[in-house]
């Protein structure tokens, strides 16, 4: 709670600070960089009771999951899936992977498909312009792939 207080002092006081501020493993600060990009946000909790945002890009819904959160969190991972008419499979997982490294896709047993992209927040957290490119990234994934299985 200090570091969150801390930063909104900082915000008030000099606003060029908080956009050279770092990244770090903080949920509301992540939901509220993602809010300023656009993106609606609504802040929860996982089955396991860990700090979760639920988003959307481009009607598509995806989740934050924070993992190793104590007292920050060091791992954020975005998450959707996809209900598809023609179960996908493996090999079609496999082959989206090899040619699209950024994303990482898996099939559940009943041929749905899940995108999921890894971010580290470990210690110093990102930058805040390394953070925006990597909700831009997150975006042209979704893009790539909801395309993939529209064509």
């Amino acid at each position: 709670m200090r570091a969150s207080r801390a930063f909104f002092l900082l915000a008030l006081l000099n606003p060029a600070a908080l956009m050279a501020e770092a990244v770090t493993g903080d949920p509301e600060i992540i939901g509220r960089i993602m809010a300023e990009q656009g993106m609606k946000v609504v802040p929860s909790r996982d089955v396991e009771g860990m700090p979760m945002l639920e988003s959307e890009i481009d009607e598509t819904l995806f989740n934050v999951y924070f993992y190793d959160c104590a007292p920050s969190c060091r791992r954020m991972q975005f998450v959707t899936s996809f209900k598809l008419t023609h179960p996908m499979t493996a090999e079609d997982a496999n082959d989206w992977n090899r040619d699209n490294p950024v994303g990482k896709l898996f099939v559940a047993d009943s041929g749905d498909p899940f995108l999921e992209m890894d971010i580290g927040l470990a210690d110093d957290g990102l930058g805040r312009k390394n953070f925006e490119d990597a909700l831009a990234t997150w975006r042209a994934v979704l893009g790539d792939f909801r395309a993939s299985i529209t064509d």
